[in-house]
């Protein structure tokens, strides 16, 4: 396919009615835009006060290569985008169009290029004189195009050609502009989206971590059932192991029981306890003498064999603690103590 010619716009023509204040309106009219469909609106919108064409077509550069349609004006009507089926523009015309850094025109015959994409037969339908490209840039760079298609080349002169050309310039800032800031605020609402569901994970967190405290709180109250089992008398089953934080539940609940039962015993049974650690045997030790400190007598039973060796390993001692094989043998010698007592 033949390329259509192009040259520079020629100094005849009618474009010189173009004034300062015009223009300058127009200007301010485009920096007010708030989205990028009503930007290309008005720039298509505006365009014809510079350079009165059949059609227009904003061409911009697309980041896969090639070119896309940002926006389309046909008599006074608006287009978005594309025509339709008309996707990227790869063809030789259009790409030129968007590497050229100064304005153009191209001329026909059309009859060839018309048939190579959809987009440039939309801008050819009415069989223009030339169409008129006007670069839009950016610090010097072309990010895309103005195509005019022109009744008459005539429509072109110097005045003409500096309007358009200053007029691209700034379609060219106030869309780079707007795309940031609309690229910001996506930015920020994503971050905020982020930011939320980061939030809500938290609660999520908080309510999991609060639902696994007071489980852990159920399992304490449940790994400390003091038993009274005779007036003054109640019984403490210790059944695995010891920590930390079960160790001084323990200690409460049995002070506490102690205090408020008025008990002479308190029976502390082993037998379901697992062998223990240093630790453990310290917090044992140290309930077996919070017990005698309330004036109660501590009896244990059921002493696993392997927590006496940890016990003597650890240098404690239970002299002074009556210490009985099973539950049963501690409990009769408390009840024995009760019925012996002096009256």
């Amino acid at each position: 396919m033949s390329m259509p010619e192009s040259g520079q716009p020629s100094e005849g023509g009618g474009g010189g009615w173009i004034v300062l204040g015009v223009l300058n309106e127009i200007l301010l009219k485009l920096a007010s835009q708030p989205d990028l469909r009503s930007l290309w609106e008005e720039v298509c919108s505006s365009a014809r006060w510079i350079v009165p064409s059949q059609r227009l077509c904003v061409v911009l550069g697309n980041d896969g290569g090639g070119a896309r349609i940002a926006a389309r004006y046909e008599h006074g009507t608006f287009a978005y985008g594309a025509p339709e089926g008309g996707g990227v523009v790869v063809d030789a015309w259009m790409v030129a169009a968007l590497e050229a850094q100064r304005a153009a025109w191209f001329k026909g015959p059309w009859t060839e290029a018309r048939e190579a994409d959809i987009a440039r037969a939309w801008l050819l339908a009415e069989d223009p004189d030339v169409v008129f490209h006007v670069p839009i840039q950016v610090y010097k760079k072309t990010i895309g195009t103005m195509l005019f298609a022109l009744e008459d080349q005539r429509q072109i002169d110097r005045k003409a050609l500096a309007s358009a050309t200053t007029y691209a310039l700034y379609v060219g800032a106030t869309y780079t502009m707007l795309k940031n800031s609309l690229d910001l605020a996506d930015a920020s609402a994503q971050l905020r989206e982020q930011n939320e569901e980061l939030e809500r994970v938290q609660i999520e967190l908080r309510v999991q971590l609060d639902r696994v405290r007071a489980q852990h709180e159920a399992m304490l109250e449940m790994s400390t059932p003091i038993i009274q089992v005779w007036d003054s008398v109640l019984t403490l089953p210790v059944i695995g192991t010891v920590d930390g934080a079960r160790a001084a539940r323990m200690m409460e609940e049995v002070l506490g029981a102690i205090v408020a039962h008025g008990a002479r015993f308190m029976i502390v049974d082993l037998t379901g306890a697992q062998a223990a650690d240093t630790s453990t045997i310290e917090h044992l030790l140290r309930l077996f003498a919070a017990t005698r400190l309330l004036g109660s007598q501590c009896i244990v039973s059921g002493v696993p064999a392997g927590m006496v060796r940890r016990i003597l390993d650890a240098g404690g001692s239970l002299d002074g603690i009556p210490v009985f094989s099973t539950l049963k043998s501690a409990l009769e010698h408390a009840m024995g103590a009760i019925r012996h007592k002096p009256r």
